[in-house]
């Protein structure tokens, strides 16, 4: 099997702990209290049904926006819950469009690079991108091939946030060298 030629965007990706973390991240039994920095009284979203109890998109934001970027509305209504994320060094901007699943905390993840206030390249999925960058590196198809951050507590979501966060800022910093 012939590994998939990575975009640009997947190599400086790639220069990260990204692909190892999006599976960790979408994670949402696992225990994150023990790695968030915050306290939450209602940590856990785990309803009675087995679920987990849709958080608003401004949650959402307001995660990000405390990990440290730049966050604005992109739709508003129950249908369309979606946010942006920028992360800027210098003249580089990663842009991540975040799109919350309907009744769910399932989070889409499309990033693009604009350097000089131009894109570079078509924006990409970070569920793509972490599978490509996988089997770029023989490792076996991952199981699911393609999940999605699933936020199951507060610190969850908190962790989740800050580390995207810190990779858009590596990747960003990174994308002139």
């Amino acid at each position: 099997m012939t590994s998939p030629a990575l975009s640009p965007l997947a190599r400086a990706l790639a220069r990260t702990d990204f692909a190892e973390n999006w599976y960790r991240w979408c994670d949402a039994r696992r225990g994150w209290a023990a790695e968030a920095t915050g306290t939450y009284d209602e940590d856990s979203l785990l309803t009675a049904s087995g679920g987990f109890a849709a958080l608003p998109v401004g949650e959402f934001m307001q995660a990000y926006r405390a990990a440290g970027a730049e966050v604005s509305r992109i739709s508003t209504g129950p249908r369309h819950r979606s946010f942006a994320v920028e992360v800027a060094a210098g003249d580089v901007v990663c842009s991540l469009t975040v799109q919350l699943g309907r009744g769910l905390n399932s989070q889409e993840c499309r990033l693009a690079v604009l350097a000089g206030g131009e894109r570079q390249g078509e924006p990409e999925m970070l569920h793509s991108i972490a599978r490509a960058i996988r089997l770029s590196r023989g490792e076996a198809e991952p199981d699911p091939p393609y999940p999605r951050p699933i936020i199951g507590s507060r610190g969850q979501l908190e962790v989740v946030s800050r580390e995207i966060v810190d990779v858009l800022g590596q990747v960003a910093r990174g994308w002139a060298s």
